[in-house]
């Protein structure tokens, strides 16, 4: 990591990336900018100090901004992320307003901002797909937006790899996509057309697309996309979503984002545990609804906030400088340490693990690989960041590499039960029978000793009923053929 750029130097950076784009980098993200800018000077084959010599005589053209904003906003996503917001949207919010319609007007609109590789925008055409059966009698709009140009490029392509697919059961792989190869998947044109992408920066003070000003939405949907923005900033993107959605309509965070929301004309509202935030409370009679005093005692899953370095310590900082009282946060069966108790070596792992897992999403194995044995060489002892390892591993098709790290993190963590269940499909896959079926039953007999509606650690919200569903169709043969 580059560490001998001045103080000065940054802050005049971030001033030209904010007042350029309406990004902001705290002074404890000043690593992810360099590493950024390194990134973005790589790319123009430049020396880093030239390139800061570029930014900031203002001699970057057209082209090369593009590129910057690219390194600047590499983001994580895949299907169905977030596992209870889907089923709310599922189950209480769309049937609400597909009932409201269906006899009048016939509309929906919906908006994925900061859409990056367009997982989560195409997640809601399918749920809009299986909720409206007369789907092409209404006038749905899906408009997913985002500043990248290379994530929007991706999106706009519709084919996605094994890693977009973590936790999402393997029926909706089937339905909608259609396999190319061994490595990639394809969404079949049904889905495709429903979503429109745009480039668009939610800095700008008008949100104009196709020369039109965007205006009623039924829902936005702006997950970890706030935090990237500095606190004055994020109002006013607030506050114009606030303007562009229709009353009763919903604007959904991600959970670290919420006090983004404190004291804004929003209202939160609880709904099975999930908090989205509703422009008309009294159009609409879901769940009780709260004041906006609401996060005065809020119960944060700490979790939540651990998984992301960037929301980590945006987190704190908003603590700190709101002086929240009485927050509450609680601990989860796959917790991550709180801040203050990780030493630099334990902080320097995780960082390196967000690194890895950014350009495991944007489909850059080797740095991923390579970022993610950073980690390793930090932390030897830290069995998530071999399953990590595995699972990018796999994403490259190298099996037997990842079967290699599935064991080391078995001999870490004998309690650890996805890799028990990937292990054993890897066996599967080197015809490895006996093995597999081994593998299989240690998953069961590790999810017996938890309730069915628990979440798997580390399955991306996957529940135990459905691992056990999935284990038990499963064909792996190991009791009849005898194959080792």
């Amino acid at each position: 990591m580059v560490n001998n750029i001045s103080k000065s130097s940054l802050n005049n950076i971030n001033n030209f990336i904010e007042t350029r784009f309406g990004l902001h980098f705290t002074e404890k993200r000043f690593n992810d900018l360099i590493r950024s800018i390194s990134n973005a000077a790589k790319q123009k084959n430049i020396g880093l100090e030239e390139y800061i010599n570029l930014i900031l005589s203002n001699k970057l053209s057209k082209e090369d901004l593009k590129n910057l904003v690219n390194c600047l906003t590499i983001g994580e996503t895949y299907f169905f992320r977030d596992k209870k917001l889907f089923d709310v949207m599922r189950q209480r919010i769309l049937p609400d307003i597909i009932n409201d319609r269906k006899y009048s007007s016939k509309s929906l609109k919906i908006w994925s901002a900061g859409c990056s590789s367009g997982e989560e925008a195409y997640s809601i055409a399918i749920l809009v797909k299986e909720l409206i059966p007369d789907y092409e009698e209404w006038d749905i709009e899906i408009i997913a937006t985002d500043i990248n140009h290379s994530s929007l490029s991706k999106a706009k392509k519709g084919i996605y790899s094994e890693w977009s697919f973590r936790g999402v059961d393997l029926s909706i792989k089937n339905k909608y996509f259609i396999r190319m190869d061994d490595m990639s998947y394809k969404l079949k044109d049904d889905i495709l057309k429903l979503v429109k992408f745009y480039s668009l920066n939610l800095a700008d003070s008008n949100y104009i697309l196709d020369g039109k000003i965007m205006n009623n939405s039924d829902i936005v949907f702006c997950r970890n996309v706030l935090i990237y923005f500095s606190k004055y900033q994020a109002s006013k993107i607030i506050n114009r979503f606030y303007n562009n959605i229709v009353d009763g309509g919903w604007l959904v965070v991600a959970p670290t984002e919420s006090l983004f929301l404190n004291d804004t004309s929003f209202i939160p509202v609880n709904i099975n545990d999930m908090f989205l935030y509703n422009k008309n409370i009294t159009k609409n009679n879901i769940s009780k609804s709260f004041d906006n005093n609401v996060f005065n005692n809020i119960i944060i899953d700490e979790n939540l906030i651990m998984q992301n370095e960037i929301m980590k310590n945006e987190m704190i900082e908003y603590r700190e400088n709101l002086q929240i009282n009485n927050v509450i946060t609680i601990k989860s069966k796959n917790e991550l340490p709180k801040k203050e108790k990780l030493d630099s070596q334990e902080m320097e792992a995780q960082e390196f693990e967000t690194i890895a897992r950014s350009f495991a999403n944007e489909g850059k194995l080797e740095e991923a690989i390579e970022w993610c044995k950073k980690a390793i060489s930090v932390d030897k002892i830290n069995p998530f960041y071999y399953y990590l390892l595995a699972s990018i591993q796999q994403e490259q098709g190298d099996i037997n590499e990842a079967v290699i790290s599935l064991k080391k993190v078995i001999y870490l963590d004998h309690n650890f039960i996805m890799a028990y269940f990937d292990l054993g499909n890897l066996n599967l896959k080197q015809d490895k029978y006996i093995q597999a079926s081994k593998n299989f039953k240690n998953t069961l007999v590790l999810l017996d000793n938890l309730n069915e509606d628990d979440i798997v650690p580390y399955s991306e919200e996957m529940t135990v009923g459905v691992l056990k569903c999935m284990i038990k169709n499963i064909d792996h043969k190991g009791d009849f053929y005898g194959k080792v």
